[in-house]
């Protein structure tokens, strides 16, 4: 696990990870991208074969002392061998989709695919059940308040 926290006087807007490899025989993968309160970006990962690699969280913080994101979420399963997506829905009225994230929720059976923003305003996650199925993938998007950063 890895978690990158904005400075004190600052709030999250935005977050990521980096540095991931999988390949055989051996690597890491992530399992969890996602806001972890209004200051703080948790990833977590999975080493697995020969060696496993490294990973860095990323937070991406502005000074404001309004509220910045309000989260939508939404979830699914992921049968083994199979492919699955959780779409959120929407962001509130007046806000907009700033950056997403996802959870496989503690399982490491998953591999993350990807993560896009849809044209109609909502975030999907994907994954792949490589090592077993995922009971539970969760998309996480983060909304903003256009002007509200900054």
């Amino acid at each position: 696990q890895a978690v990158a926290t904005c400075p004190k006087g600052t709030q999250l807007f935005s977050g990521g990870f980096q540095r991931t490899d999988i390949r055989t025989p051996g690597g890491d993968y992530v399992t969890e991208s996602r806001a972890l309160g209004k200051r703080s970006w948790r990833v977590t990962g999975r080493a697995f074969g020969l060696f496993g690699g490294e990973l860095t969280a990323i937070a991406h913080c502005v000074t404001s002392k309004a509220k910045l994101i309000t989260e939508v979420k939404a979830s699914t399963s992921v049968a083994n061998g199979q492919f699955g997506k959780a779409t959120t829905p929407r962001c509130p009225k007046g806000q907009r989709l700033m950056t997403g994230g996802f959870s496989f929720n503690g399982t490491h059976q998953g591999l993350y695919a990807d993560g896009i923003f849809e044209k109609n305003g909502t975030w999907t996650a994907s994954g792949f059940g490589y090592f077993g199925p995922i009971p539970k993938l969760t998309a996480y998007g983060y909304c903003l308040r256009p002007g509200s950063a900054g």
